[in-house]
């Protein structure tokens, strides 16, 4: 499987409003919302302080607001015809008989196929629809990955030419952080994977596992307890223990942990004991 995580150029800071809202008009959108939010976007205004002093105030004509709740909705409903072109190009890979290509959240995505050409070809009708919305990819952040199948005899190659985004090469990389979770192509021990194709019942499966961000979260857990210790050791046991629970251990996406080396969860329970010991201060530890 070949997959692309493609990243935009400060994307909500380039969306062309007025273009936004013709669309949102198509949309049948109540036209005083549309005249709202024109006048809030046309009469923005901004100053810069440095050092103690101030900038005149200027407008600028272009960008949604970062950090608003509107954005992500507005950016979505942006570049929905570019979401739908690569829909309807009709390659990608299938899941339960149905063709799935790209993956959307926000300015976050990735396109999945199941050949070097198939993706380069949805790669390209990505890029002519970024710049009819004058977006631009950057393809220093922008980064490809492909997954091996299970059965080694369906390996066509381990060497591929490089995906370009016009005329800029996309670099291959082995793992990629994506809405916060590390995905990793790299092997699952063979037994592991042989028990997993055979109860799933799926001689094609792809070689991806989960260690590389449980060791993350390792790590955030470590940092966070000692940020909370440093800060808060002096607390009460039920300040502590909301704070524990809030920062220490809100791994949200820990139900994507599916594939992992046993010793890698052992060194995640190791973790979480220390963290807790130490900082609800039992036998004295520290993280």
């Amino acid at each position: 499987m070949f997959s692309c995580f493609m990243d935009f150029n400060k994307a909500f800071d380039s969306v062309n409003y007025w273009k936004l809202f013709l669309k949102l008009l198509d949309d049948k959108v109540n036209c005083k919302i549309v005249r709202l939010l024109s006048y809030w976007y046309s009469n923005q205004r901004s100053f810069v302080s440095w050092n103690n002093s101030i900038s005149s105030c200027f407008s600028y004509s272009n960008g949604t607001w970062q950090g608003g709740v509107l954005s992500p909705y507005l950016f979505t409903r942006y570049i929905r015809e570019l979401i739908g072109d690569i829909v309807c190009a009709g390659i990608g890979c299938k899941l339960y008989g149905q063709v799935v290509n790209v993956l959307a959240y926000a300015d976050d995505l990735v396109l999945l196929t199941p050949s070097w050409r198939a993706l380069q070809r949805l790669i390209s009708i990505l890029d002519v629809h970024a710049k009819f919305l004058d977006l631009t990819c950057n393809t220093i952040k922008t980064v490809a990955m492909v997954f091996d199948p299970k059965n080694t005899s369906k390996i066509v190659s381990k060497n591929f030419p490089l995906f370009k985004v016009g005329s800029n090469p996309i670099q291959y990389v082995t793992h990629f952080k994506y809405l916060g979770h590390i995905i990793s192509n790299s092997r699952l021990r063979f037994e592991l994977v042989h028990d997993i194709a055979r109860v799933t019942n799926n001689s094609d499966f792809f070689f991806i596992n989960d260690d590389e961000d449980i060791q993350r979260e390792i790590r955030n857990m470590f940092v966070h307890t000692n940020v909370l210790i440093h800060r808060f050791s002096k607390c009460s046991l039920s300040t502590k223990t909301i704070l524990f629970k809030s920062y220490c251990i809100y791994m949200y996406d820990v139900a994507l942990w599916k594939f992992f080396k046993k010793g890698s969860m052992d060194r995640f329970q190791s973790c979480y004991n220390k963290c807790l010991k130490a900082f609800f201060d039992i036998n004295g530890m520290t993280a």
